[in-house]
């Protein structure tokens, strides 16, 4: 966070999203589960501003972008001149949604479709998951976000978008991202019985499928695995782990973990050894 960041207040963010004029899109469009949709997409951009330094005049990139639910509140806080917006999912309706509503009204926004493989979500996608290049320039994106996109993604692809994180971001850059962390502590709590995921706490594997007949619809992680993995593509924790609830439903700042990742500094000009 650099040192003209600013924090904001719940009631700030409330305040200045209470603005906007923009439709929601359909209900059958989106789904958050057991949330609601303005209030979850302004509780990450709280997140972004107070545990990974959001500025107004930053470029954002919004991996697995949705229906916008991130997006509409950006608009409000993004400055128009200086900031900026691109957001990518596999989902075509959606984009076309986006792109028609928001961009429409805030051309510093846009939405494009990516036709990635996802055996749940785009089980007829052509590209492959695993060697997509996300389509920004290298070093042009100041601030990213991948909510609810880990928590449906195998490691390898988990791998692979962390280091197409790294390429996109600038040197001072951050990364915001959410996913099911496993380690022993969280093991321990599963043992309890009370998570609403049918994780296995016993699992010997690294990371796992809590619904073997849906394969991607919600994917447990190794911490340790996750945070090598980022290592080794160019990035390291900007902050220590936020952790959600969603193991016992008890304590957690939100249901999944919270990651902010930056670009090592052993990996930046200047800075070797």
């Amino acid at each position: 966070m650099s040192a003209s960041a600013r924090t904001m207040t719940r009631q700030e963010i409330e305040a200045a999203c209470g603005g906007i004029d923009l439709p929601r899109p359909p209900a059958g469009m989106h789904d958050v589960g057991d949330g609601d949709f303005d209030a979850i997409g302004r509780e990450f951009l709280w997140h972004l501003v107070n545990h990974a330094g959001l500025e107004s005049g930053h470029r954002v990139l919004d991996i697995g972008c949705g229906v916008g639910r991130l997006a509409i509140p950006l608009t409000a806080y993004l400055d128009p001149a200086r900031g900026s917006y691109v957001g990518f999912d596999v989902a075509a309706e959606a984009i076309w949604w986006c792109q028609g509503t928001i961009a429409g009204q805030h051309p510093n926004f846009n939405f494009r479709t990516v036709d990635l493989l996802h055996a749940l979500y785009n089980p007829d996608g052509k590209l492959d998951p695993q060697s997509v290049e996300f389509s920004v320039e290298a070093g042009s994106i100041d601030m990213a976000a991948a909510i609810s996109v880990f928590t449906h993604l195998p490691p390898n692809v988990t791998a692979h978008y962390l280091r197409q994180v790294r390429r996109c971001l600038a040197a001072d850059g951050r990364f915001l991202c959410t996913a099911f962390f496993l380690d022993e502590g969280v093991r321990q709590r599963l043992r309890a019985g009370k998570c609403r995921i049918p994780f296995r706490a016993d699992e010997p594997a690294f990371w796992q499928e809590g619904h073997a007949e849906y394969p991607g619809a919600a994917i447990a992680i190794d911490l340790e695995w996750f945070l090598a993995m980022a290592r080794r593509e160019g990035l390291e924790l900007a902050r220590p782990i936020i952790h959600g609830h969603w193991p016992d439903d008890t304590g957690g700042e939100g249901f999944q973990d919270m990651c902010v990742l930056k670009p090592s500094r052993a990996d930046l000009p200047g800075d070797e050894g």
